[in-house]
């Protein structure tokens, strides 16, 4: 199928923020790993990776962890033991981030570099399965017995989507004052909102047929 929302363009479109971002994280992860890939499995590194991220007066506790999960074996209970550590490593209990402004957990980080890559899949599938139910609002083929309630729910599906796209910018902004961990996240936050809005700006006009 090759029209409508299945057309490859515009799947292209939509997926290309979501991919690259994917691609970087992915090559980020793989060279904070390389020196420990070919000793530990999928678990020990997760739980590596979450121990690195940690703070120092943290790092004791982590290693301590890192050396429990030696210990259990299977691989469901390996999975279930890392993630739970690796939950308590990157966000600690409330009294402890307290304490510290630079140890916080980079909630607003992660929000910056997850939020504006999700923006275009949001509205896209959202789109599919309202085009699965009813057709489109926009033709007169539509199956809606109340088009204008649908009208609705797209534009405030739009105005989502815009919200997500530049969501790196305040999230971002957030995590940097808050001093958070990691906060080359909430710097790659912000350039991510910049570049997939103006990506999203730029598709959007050569879409349209524009000069």
């Amino acid at each position: 199928m090759n029209n409508g929302l299945f057309d490859p363009v515009i799947v292209s479109f939509v997926f290309t923020p979501l991919t690259v971002t994917g691609a970087v994280l992915f090559a980020l992860w793989w060279r904070q790993i390389r020196d420990c890939r070919a000793e530990l499995d999928a678990p020990g590194l997760l739980l590596t990776l979450a121990v690195r991220a940690t703070p120092e007066a943290r790092r004791n506790w982590g290693q301590a962890m890192l050396a429990e999960l030696e210990t259990v074996h299977g691989g469901l209970a390996r999975w279930r033991f890392a993630l739970g550590c690796a939950r308590v490593a990157l966000f600690p209990p409330p009294g402890e981030t307290l304490l510290q402004p630079a140890e916080r957990s980079p909630v607003f980080g992660m929000l910056s570099v997850a939020l504006p890559p999700l923006g275009l899949p949001f509205i896209y599938f959202a789109a599919v399965i309202l085009e699965a139910i009813g057709g489109s609002p926009f033709t007169q083929s539509s199956r809606w017995s109340n088009p204008d309630a649908v009208m609705i729910m797209v534009k405030t599906l739009v105005l989502l989507t815009l919200g997500c796209l530049v969501a790196g910018v305040p999230f971002g902004l957030a995590g940097w004052l808050r001093r958070e961990r990691m906060r080359w996240l909430s710097a790659m936050g912000l350039i991510l909102s910049v570049c997939i809005f103006a990506y999203f700006l730029t598709a959007m006009r050569f879409l349209s047929g524009g000069d």
